[in-house]
């Protein structure tokens, strides 16, 4: 019996480093705010494909501006929902990302940072709904321009994106 036991013992450790070294591989990211200073909110019924392959593409009338007032930070929680096809090979996918762009036209991408990585939608079956919601760094006094991007990834011949919504909120820290 005591052997059974040192064997389960050893399986559960062993378990458990290996969830610790994955658990380290992964990027965590985070922010608080205490309450929503302004929302703002667009939305499309009309359908959009994606025209580029391989670059970044801005979703028409997926963009707002915000105002950071002067002497504060606020950060950006921000959500776009689409129904969505995806049409091209099964081992390619259809990327969508949401941005913030500053006065000086850096743009940052919001968190967590994925890149082409966040798998908006894959090849196979009929539209369907799809959703990303992403949350900026803290941001000082200025005018932002949020917005968001898609991207065909080699391999997509067709990435349609309609009914689609897109929320922003500013937070306060």
């Amino acid at each position: 019996m005591p052997r059974l036991i040192k064997a389960a013992f050893a399986a559960a450790l062993c378990g458990a480093i290996v969830l610790t070294v994955t658990a380290a591989d992964a990027v965590s990211s985070s922010q608080t705010g205490t309450q929503t200073s302004a929302q703002s909110f667009t939305g499309e019924s009309s359908p959009w494909t994606a025209q580029t392959f391989g670059s970044w593409g801005n979703i028409p009338t997926a963009s707002v501006n915000v105002t950071v007032p002067s002497g504060t930070t606020r950060f950006v929680d921000a959500r776009f929902t689409a129904e969505s096809i995806c049409v091209g090979d099964a081992s390619a996918w259809c990327s969508v990302r949401i941005v913030v762009i500053n006065s000086a036209g850096t743009t940052t991408e919001l968190q967590p940072v994925t890149s082409t990585d966040y798998r908006f939608d894959s090849p196979g079956g009929a539209e369907e709904a799809h959703a990303l919601e992403r949350f900026s760094p803290s941001l000082g006094a200025g005018t932002y321009t949020v917005r968001v991007q898609a991207l065909r990834i080699t391999g997509i011949t067709q990435f349609t994106l309609d009914d689609y919504s897109f929320a922003v909120g500013l937070v306060e820290p």
